[in-house]
């Protein structure tokens, strides 16, 4: 009987305790969901694209949150990527992924991690970021920089550009010929500069080799012979230098007829009128000068040009010739015993021989030192053909002149850096008809002196010459007129000093004889033309700057049929002649 009652109560402990854990299974959240919707998260594409160091929003959605609150994660397959989860309180939102900078082509797994923590829920989704392939890493030494100019043990820099750099490069360098180098790169692995130091002897010609590493180990390498030109003693300041065929000429680097020096990091042929008159053009930035070395038998004229990271800041005109213009000069006294000596030829011209066109002389805006080519021909409306070092024809530009909003900036920079620029100016700009600005306030009525008297560092005539100004430097033409006569037929009579040239019938120029029975040439080159920059006239009559204005315009010399003795007021944009007279 006690064991019975033994028995029935252990059975009815069991059940009592069973039916305890049943009811609390159903009510205990540890153990069981209160939400039984499934948590899912996807983003807005299977895939998605990217540049390297760039970035992307990545749009998501979360659905079956139903109040919970979640914990939302991303992370990424490539650690040198960055990612950032935005989320609004609905659980829509983005993975901000930034691209590493580099890239070899390979797909980037993003994954959003969702989790649920009270409900015991977690769910991920995937996307795709193709991530574009980085650029190759490439290494340019300047194109620009063909010859380098240096003293026996001295230095002289060379830029070159690195491209496709995103982590640091590492530059190795050599060179041939008893040359030694160094090189650095700087402006986050952009640029760099190779100094190479010469030996006692520069000898004629060195190369370069050139190699970049970055950290991804990538290479590229580059190799360049240069020709060399040795620095003799600098020239006096000028925009102009006149060199005999085959000599050389080492160019102070300052701006034109001053004593402010040129920044620049490379020299350079901007355009020669006779393919290989220019044998080689270098620079040297820390020696602040650029050497131009001329090939023999050839004369002409040339521009170079000093850069600084391949834009002009400089430019000068190089006069190719045997021409001694303190030998052979052109001339007179007045009355009042004052004696005016010009050049025997207008600048640039390859001779002063009478119905020739080498006696034709460069052009030039009123201000400007930068000249542009002659005509081709006595009877031609085309200019001279151009070249590069090369061999490549430069054609010389016509633009508008720029107009600035701010009406205090002037052309002047920008003409500075195009030397092959004819500015023109619309013939409704008038009064202001000028390619420096469109101001009157503005107009520079001294860019050659013609206010101040002195030789200003715009004017393009070679030391110890500059612009005239206009009136008592030319009275010689008013002198010779008065004596001067017509014949029957119309021409000028060739027994008296000033007069009419003709050529089988064609007028194209003035000749003067002075007292003691020398010829003076005056050839009728024509102009270009203030609004269309095109050559006209060529044969029919010339201008000749001076470096006066009169208001808004520029004076110059009239060289026509019937006018041997006149000055006139033009638009400055005007391309006319320039003859120089001894300071």
């Amino acid at each position: 009987m006690k064991l019975f009652k033994k028995i029935s109560s252990i059975l009815f402990l069991t059940a009592i305790t069973v039916s305890f854990l049943v009811s609390c299974k159903g009510t205990d959240p540890i153990d069981e969901p209160l939400i039984k919707t499934n948590l899912v998260a996807k983003f807005a594409s299977a895939s998605f694209d990217v540049d390297p160091d760039n970035t992307i929003e990545l749009p998501f959605t979360i659905t079956g949150v139903e109040g919970a609150v979640l914990s939302v994660t991303a992370s990424s397959s490539n650690p040198d990527a960055t990612v950032k989860v935005s989320i609004d309180a609905d659980y829509q939102g983005e993975v901000t992924f930034k691209a590493p900078s580099f890239s070899d082509g390979s797909a980037v797994t993003v994954t959003l991690n969702v989790n649920d923590p009270v409900n015991k829920r977690e769910t991920t989704a995937t996307t795709i970021v193709n991530v574009t392939e980085s650029d190759p890493l490439t290494l340019t030494i300047s194109s620009d920089i063909k010859s380098v100019s240096v003293r026996a043990g001295g230095k002289v820099s060379i830029p070159f550009t690195v491209g496709g750099a995103t982590t640091k490069v590492t530059p190795t360098v050599s060179a041939n010929n008893g040359w030694s180098a160094t090189a650095t790169v700087e402006n986050d692995n952009k640029t760099g500069e190779i100094v190479l130091t010469a030996p006692a002897s520069v000898g004629t010609s060195v190369k370069v080799d050139l190699t970049i590493k970055d950290e991804k180990n990538r290479e590229a390498s580059a190799s360049q012979e240069f020709s060399v030109v040795e620095i003799s003693s600098a020239a006096n300041a000028s925009n102009c230098f006149i060199v005999k065929p085959g000599e050389s000429v080492t160019i102070s680097a300052v701006e034109g007829n001053s004593t402010k020096k040129v920044i620049f990091n490379s020299a350079s042929l901007v355009w020669e009128d006779e393919i290989g008159l220019i044998a080689d053009v270098g620079g040297n930035g820390t020696e602040g000068v650029v050497v131009v070395k001329t090939n023999s038998g050839k004369t002409g004229n040339a521009v170079v040009a000093a850069k600084q990271d391949g834009v002009i800041v400089w430019s000068w005109h190089v006069w190719v010739t045997d021409y001694e213009p303190s030998k052979d000069v052109f001339a007179w006294t007045d009355a009042g015993d004052v004696t005016y000596t010009f050049m025997d030829r207008d600048l640039g011209a390859r001779s002063n021989e009478k119905y020739s066109s080498d006696a034709f002389g460069l052009f030039y805006q009123w201000g400007r030192k930068d000249p542009f080519a002659s005509p081709e021909s006595l009877t031609s409306s085309t200019q001279r053909k151009t070249y590069d070092a090369d061999g490549n024809r430069v054609y010389l530009e016509s633009r508008v002149r720029p107009v600035f909003p701010d009406r205090t900036t002037t052309t002047l920079d920008s003409a500075i850096r195009n030397p092959t620029v004819f500015y023109t100016a619309p013939s409704s700009a008038w009064p202001v008809v000028d390619w420096l600005t469109d101001e009157a306030e503005l107009q520079d009525n001294d860019l050659w002196g013609g206010v101040s008297g002195v030789k200003s560092k715009y004017d393009p005539c070679p030391t110890g010459w500059k612009v005239p100004k206009s009136g008592a430097a030319w009275g010689f033409r008013s002198q010779y007129k008065k004596e001067g006569k017509l014949t029957d037929d119309g021409k000028y009579d060739p027994t008296y000093p000033w007069y009419a040239e003709y050529e089988d019938a064609y007028c194209i120029g003035f000749r003067y004889k002075d007292t003691s029975g020398k010829e003076f040439w005056f050839p009728w080159a024509g102009h270009i033309n203030c609004n269309n920059g095109k050559l006209q006239s060529v044969g029919g009559g010339g201008q000749t700057h001076t470096a006066s204005v009169s208001g808004n315009l520029c004076v110059i010399e009239i060289f026509a049929w019937g006018n041997p003795a006149s000055e006139a007021q033009l638009n400055r944009p005007y391309g006319s002649n320039v003859r120089c007279i001894k300071e």
